[in-house]
């Protein structure tokens, strides 16, 4: 009698074949309903089925290779990740290959080919593919999962960032404490990334939900300080030069950081400007919940995306739960959660800089 599969028990219960793994392997994090559960334990006691605890899903000729796809290895964000996907990968009896792409649509595409004649058992994107229909395409040989913003539309499976939800919970925790003149500073990158966008829109959300005209929000975007996208101050030097900017030209009391590096710029320039405290006059606030964030002094108020959960959902659904076979394409929502720090406080009123006057007047 042929040996059941984990199909073949996802067929019998009704469900994906990555719910049965997530739910036999009883993975920590994540959420059914008690039915499913039920149907998913009978299917499996009915077929006899035993899990395999390894490569479940994978290409019978394994090469015990993961493929990652970063960025950039500037902001500690991706070195974080990486970490974590390198260390529970090694326990798993996985290698990774990492693949930096600066942001560059062209060496994204090198990668993905070479990553497809390295005969990898799995690829993770930790960002929105400029090459979609390249990535879906690989998709259909090789499992890929996508560590990023969710969009339905993407037929990859997906461990969402959440970004909007991210921007909406600092607007709202800055907006709670009486701020109503926002700023919202990014760094220059050779292309724009979704989840950037998407955490401005959460913002944006917030600062109408509030019943505030758009003007409360100011967004500003560094203009490029250096040619060298991987020297690792442009993003704390764009912060930097976000800060100045606004404090010379704006009232804003409160300025959020596309992330953590950038927060890191907007509080050195304000504390070097000697005219304003943090978060006496002015809070800060940052993404990614980095090492920095709890490192600087005054300690930045930022966001978490629980990225060891993120870092183990991703491997499990490729070394696992057969992510790729027959269009099995799941979809889970990160709940991220804010980092209250010492960097913002109440609002306080506070007036322009007598230099200010010519810029506004």
């Amino acid at each position: 009698m042929k040996k059941a599969t984990s199909r073949d028990v996802a067929k019998l219960a009704g469900v994906s074949q990555t719910t049965v793994s997530f739910i036999l392997n009883s993975t920590p994090g994540v959420s059914f309903s008690e039915e499913t559960r039920r149907r998913v334990h009978e299917a499996a006691k009915q077929l006899n089925y035993v899990p395999n605890s390894f490569a479940k899903g994978l290409k019978t000729n394994e090469s015990k290779l993961i493929g990652l796809l970063v960025p950039s290895m500037v902001n500690p964000f991706y070195p974080m990740l990486t970490q974590r996907i390198e260390n529970y990968s090694a326990l798993k009896g996985y290698n990774v290959l990492l693949c930096c792409t600066e942001r560059l649509p062209e060496r994204e595409v090198d990668y993905l080919n070479l990553l497809a004649e390295k005969l990898v058992d799995g690829i993770i994107y930790t960002f929105t593919p400029h090459y979609l229909k390249n990535a879906v395409r690989l998709s259909r040989q090789i499992p890929i999962v996508l560590i990023g913003e969710k969009e339905e539309e993407i037929s990859l499976s997906t461990l969402s960032l959440n970004g909007f939800k991210c921007g909406a919970l600092l607007a709202q925790h800055l907006l709670e404490l009486g701020h109503r003149s926002i700023a919202y500073v990014m760094s220059p990158v050779k292309s724009v990334s979704y989840t950037r966008q998407r955490r401005l829109d959460g913002i944006k959300s917030k600062i109408q939900e509030f019943g505030l005209p758009e003007e409360s929000l100011k967004v500003y975007t560094a203009r490029p300080v250096s040619s060298d996208a991987s020297d690792g101050l442009f993003e704390i030097d764009a912060g930097y030069q976000g800060a100045e900017y606004l404090l010379k030209n704006t009232d804003v009391t409160a300025i959020i950081g596309v992330n953590d590096m950038v927060a890191v710029g907007i509080v050195s320039c304000i504390l070097n400007d000697g005219h304003y405290k943090v978060p006496d006059d002015i809070s800060v606030c940052g993404f990614d919940n980095t090492f920095l964030s709890e490192m600087f002094r005054p300690k930045i108020t930022t966001i978490d995306y629980c990225s060891p959960y993120l870092c183990k959902f991703a491997v499990d659904m490729l070394v696992e739960s057969g992510v790729g076979e027959e269009g099995n394409v799941l979809k889970l929502e990160n709940e991220p959660h804010l980092v209250v720090r010492s960097s913002t406080g109440p609002v306080k009123a506070r007036s322009l800089r007598p230099d200010a006057l010519k810029a506004v007047f």
